[in-house]
């Protein structure tokens, strides 16, 4: 059972779940886990008689549908109404997880149609914490030392060229690996694009997703993109939306809160596979990216707070990866380092700046470990296989 299984079969006693993430990813799996466990039926939109039976609700009539898991229904066009009415008729007699490769937190900002009818949890790929103790951990009480598990030897080499996906992670072959990453990407572009978008230069869009992986790690210029891809501004915005929505990449927005000169626009990029990226530098802080934000979206889908993840840069280039925030206030800031053991000197000026709040130096390959006046240096993977 995977990080957020429990919670899965806690929540789903009293309100719908819905299961979002990357395809892939294996909700699929973890669904059916959970129906195995309560005994009930499976219904998947994309298989010509299952997406009959849940239009016409014929399930509905069913012995044994105690249980039920509507698979990847988000690809019909009035699913939020749909779930609203099955809940409103059949929630106090009915167990449903809905799982889905779209984003299925997006009614949350329009629209109130399933408000007090659902809880959404987010599916992310294995980390080095999930694949070291497999659970779902609270945010640190000492973000400096948040625990001391320690990760098994070549956990993090194995992530770094397989990715947290499921199939391709247990396989460990380099060669099906590129077919898998090749045919993930395809099935995005041809198949979910096509179904959740107008979009119709699928060409174009592919185009695009290809040119991310070399934007890893900066700040992301949608004019750079337009004009390499020779489509207007607003379009390369629209596309980039639609990638991010479908779990092909994420953006951070920028830290600015009481720290004067900031950047305030220009949000970063990472990858959900991080293994399309040739960079090994940026490849590494896309890895700790991916970390951070499987943490904080764990942390706030389950109620400790409400956390996100950030980065801050100012106009003189002075630029720390990654802050998390909760509620807007800075708690650690993180900064990626290949091999160096000297403390960064924006990581620290920003630390003094924000009050003296833990800040921690990620380091790819690191011997030691050094802790100063609120900051610690330590190699990456000791360190994140204490987070979710």
């Amino acid at each position: 059972m995977r990080y957020i299984g429990a919670m899965v079969k806690d929540l789903a006693d009293e309100k719908f779940v819905l299961i979002c993430g990357p395809r892939q990813v294996g909700k699929t799996t973890l669904a059916r886990a959970w129906l195995k466990a309560e005994g009930g039926l499976y219904l998947n939109w994309d298989v010509p008689e299952d997406r009959r039976d849940i239009l016409t609700r014929a399930y509905l009539d069913r012995p044994g549908g105690r249980a039920l898991v509507l698979d990847e229904i988000h690809k019909y066009q009035r699913w939020k109404s749909y779930l609203k009415g099955l809940f409103d008729r059949e929630g106090e007699r009915r167990k449903v997880v809905v799982t889905g490769s779209a984003r299925l937190d997006i009614f949350q900002r329009r629209g109130e149609s399933l408000f007090g009818r659902h809880e959404l949890l987010r599916l992310h790929p294995f980390s080095v914490g999930e694949l070291t103790h497999g659970e779902l951990r609270p945010p640190p009480g000492d973000w400096l030392r948040p625990g001391d598990a320690r990760p098994q030897p070549g956990t993090w080499a194995r992530l770094e060229r397989s990715s947290g996906f499921p199939e391709p992670y247990t396989r460990d072959d380099i060669l099906q690996k590129r077919r898998w990453s090749n045919r993930r990407r395809t099935l995005l572009v041809e198949e979910d694009v096509g179904d959740l978008s107008q979009i119709r230069a699928l060409t174009l869009l592919e185009h695009l997703a290809l040119l991310l992986p070399s934007r890893v790690g900066s700040p992301l210029s949608v004019n750079g993109l337009r004009e390499e891809l020779g489509v207007a501004h607003a379009t390369a915005g629209v596309w980039l939306d639609v990638l991010e929505r479908l779990y092909y990449c994420f953006r951070i927005p920028p830290y600015h809160r009481r720290v004067a000169r900031s950047l305030r626009k220009e949000r970063k990029l990472y990858l959900w596979d991080w293994t399309d990226i040739e960079d090994p530098g940026a490849r590494f802080e896309n890895m700790v990216a991916a970390h951070l934000l499987k943490a904080v979206h764990a942390w706030s889908d389950v109620g400790y707070g409400a956390f996100d993840l950030r980065y801050w840069r100012d106009k003189d280039g002075n630029e720390v990866d990654f802050v998390v925030t909760e509620r807007g206030r800075p708690l650690v800031i993180f900064e990626c380092r290949a091999a160096d053991a000297a403390f960064s000197k924006p990581l620290c000026g920003l630390a003094a700046r924000l009050g003296g709040i833990p800040h921690v130096q990620l380091v790819a390959s690191f011997d030691g470990d050094v802790t100063r006046r609120g900051g610690r240096i330590v190699q990456a993977d000791r360190y994140l296989a204490n987070l979710v």
